[in-house]
């Protein structure tokens, strides 16, 4: 990662939609000194410094995303150590009704995703795909449990994406891209209080392996691959933000025979659309905050014959999800100490499009409080609980009620070194659609195998160093979990080819993270981070232990600048993977790994005048193919980009 130590200032959001309070204006950007040891606001509600926060953070900002070349937020958070992305399509886009995610300490669906502090995962699904990195001003990685102050998923941690709002004078922005797979333009605007922008992608016809199966003899065929996005950010009054962002994918893939050379006769195409909104009303006298939001996802599959004509996919695959989330919060303070009470309501609605025995939703309630106490300069705790409750759907018995704890302590040891510890418990429910793929099963035969929430503990203890020139965090940590979710055959399914969801057993794992960071000089900056881990889980059906992720993780890179020039050269290597989730001859099962991954990506940037910007963007160097999913969907291969930039 890369930042200015200038002596300039750098214009920093004091509340960006996130789930904090303070300043005299919550929505207007003030100046404050910028070091290493940034503002973290996610980790407990409140603002506090990286050094005084007891967790593991990490913190990408705008500046950063820019020098590295990230074009998708996958990409930007390919840097973190312990965060892998799970992949159907380039960048980390979503396929349709397959959902590209991330993992967070080799924990399938264990990220819980927020914009603005409100959530955003379908389906239990954490997709970035869809919030465009030109809308970003910071991410905040916070690992570890968080469901006391976040409610369910959070069970590996929190990635709360905080978009940029207007400021200054109005600016208009144009950007055009083109390259060998790539072609994009966008326009932006800002201005005091507002900022708004449009773009599209468009990538064309590419073919590289879909699955590492010599039998099947198929290469994936990309025949086009559109993206729209639209934001918005408007402060409709000096207490009250409103955010919108819109994403629609148009992806269609078939398969080539490589011994003939001919295209299967059926390809497959998806109009994948999302909304996500937010209204976030924060009064700083009263230190109240209020987060009312919505998103949705639909999908709308067809399959595509040679001659052109189409037809309806599979019900599965057309589908509308959508949230309605409310978040209520009061702070006390008490001298140094404080007090955060809050109130969740969350409503989760699934309907298929053409099988309305699978409509279902679900409210849950939830009730958190956290109390912070500074016992003396140096050291401090923080004790969290909260109380949720699920009410049963069709397919369900019971009522769901879980009851969380959280304890937190910090030492610090001087002004530049802290030790913290972390223990908290988190939970999942089941996936609101976790009956949809059986067939059209009616809601007695699910319940007879009915799921129960995964739930466990995240331990946890780590050391920072933050100085001026440098940042080294290490943090090691061990997850114990139960009622690990799988998708399962059974003998009693009205069809044989479908699934339903079932707990599958325990999901364990223990491992050290460590992220370095050195500035050399005006001029040059490093990072390295490295993590080894053992994510497991255990199968009460056949007895055994499977790996669930990469072992091995390191991600480096260096950046230089020199007066309008700059460069970055990143690399990330996933080693010691999970199996693959077919075997070589193309049966279910396994009988082999999945192939490491060894990813160098490479950015140069010149901007000519104040309002102008070039910038070639490198992925893929060594145009290596290598998995990014159990299925043996492929990245990119050897790609580049040329961006320019003009504003007036």
């Amino acid at each position: 990662m890369k930042s200015n130590f200038s002596k300039g200032l750098l214009m920093t959001a004091l509340i960006t939609g996130s789930v904090m309070w303070g300043g005299t204006n919550v929505f207007a950007e003030e100046l404050q000194e910028y070091t290493l040891d940034q503002m973290v606001v996610t980790a407990q509600r409140m603002e506090t410094r990286d050094l005084e926060t007891p967790a593991a953070v990490s913190v990408i900002n705008a500046k950063e995303i820019e020098k590295n070349g990230a074009t998708t937020t996958m990409e930007a958070l390919r840097r973190v150590a312990g965060v892998t992305d799970y992949s159907y399509g380039p960048g980390g886009d979503d396929l349709g009704s397959s959902y590209s995610r991330v993992y967070l300490r080799g924990f399938d669906k264990g990220a819980l995703v927020m914009v603005n502090g409100a959530p955003i995962n379908i389906n239990n699904y954490a997709s970035v795909s869809a919030i465009p990195v030109s809308a970003i001003e910071r991410i905040e990685v916070v690992k570890g449990a968080n469901s006391v102050l976040y409610g369910a998923e959070a069970l590996g941690g929190v990635i709360n994406i905080i978009t940029k709002k207007g400021n200054g004078e109005i600016k208009t922005t144009l950007s055009a891209t083109g390259g060998n797979y790539l072609n994009k333009y966008s326009v932006s605007a800002q201005g005091d209080g507002f900022i708004a922008s449009f773009g599209k992608d468009y990538v064309d016809k590419f073919e590289h392996s879909q699955m590492d199966r010599p039998s099947v003899n198929t290469y994936r065929v990309n025949e086009k691959y559109q993206k729209t996005n639209a934001f918005t950010s408007l402060a409709l009054s000096p207490n009250l933000q409103f955010t919108w962002n819109y994403s629609k994918m148009n992806p269609m893939y078939g398969q080539r025979n490589l011994k003939t050379g001919a295209i299967s006769g059926t390809r497959y195409a998806y109009h994948d659309t999302k909304h996500a909104a937010s209204l976030i009303y924060s009064d700083n006298e009263n230190q109240t905050k209020t987060t009312l939001a919505y998103n949705s996802k639909k999908v709308e599959a067809m399959n595509v014959a040679t001659n052109g004509s189409a037809s309806r996919g599979g019900d599965t695959s057309n589908y509308t999800a959508s949230n309605i989330y409310v978040d209520s919060q009061k702070k006390w303070n008490f001298g140094e100490d404080s007090l955060i009470f809050g109130l969740t309501l969350k409503h989760e609605k699934y309907d298929q499009t053409f099988a309305d025995k699978a409509d279902n939703d679900r409210n849950s309630y939830g009730a958190y409080i956290s109390y912070h106490k500074k016992f003396d300069d140096k050291f401090s705790s923080t004790l969290g609980l909260r109380g949720e409750t699920y009410r049963a759907t069709e397919f369900e018995d019971n009522n769901n009620n879980v009851l969380l704890p959280q304890l937190q302590t910090l030492y610090k040891i001087n002004d530049t070194l802290s030790w913290y510890t972390n223990i908290g418990k988190a939970f999942e429910m089941p996936a609101i659609n976790s009956h949809t793929s059986s067939g059209g099963t009616s809601a007695d035969i699910i319940k007879k195998n009915a799921i129960k929430p995964e739930e466990g503990w995240t331990y946890e203890t780590g050391l920072k160093h933050i100085t001026d020139t440098s940042s080294t965090k290490l943090a090691i940590f061990n997850m114990d979990y139960k009622n690990k979710f799988k998708w399962k055959h059974f003998d009693w399914l009205p069809d044989q080819k479908n699934k339903i969801q079932v707990n599958m057993g325990k999901f364990e794992n223990t491992g050290v993270e460590l992220e370095y960071l050195k500035k050399l000089s005006d001029k040059w900056d490093y990072n390295f981070s490295a993590t080894y881990q053992n994510p497991k889980s255990y199968d009460d059906d056949t007895h055994k232990w499977s790996q669930e992720s990469a072992r091995m993780q390191f991600n480096a890179g260096v950046d230089y600048t020199l007066n309008k020039f700059s460069a970055n050269l990143n690399c990330l290597v996933l080693a010691d993977r999970e199996p693959s989730s077919y075997k070589y001859s193309g049966a279910s099962g396994y009988d082999h790994d999945l192939k490491n991954r060894f990813l160098v990506n490479a950015a140069f940037t010149y901007r000519p005048t104040e309002n102008q910007s070039a910038v070639l963007n490198l992925r893929n160097i060594l145009d290596r193919t290598e998995p990014v999913s159990t299925y043996e969907y492929y990245d990119l291969p050897f790609n580049w980009t040329l961006t320019y930039n003009f504003s007036f």
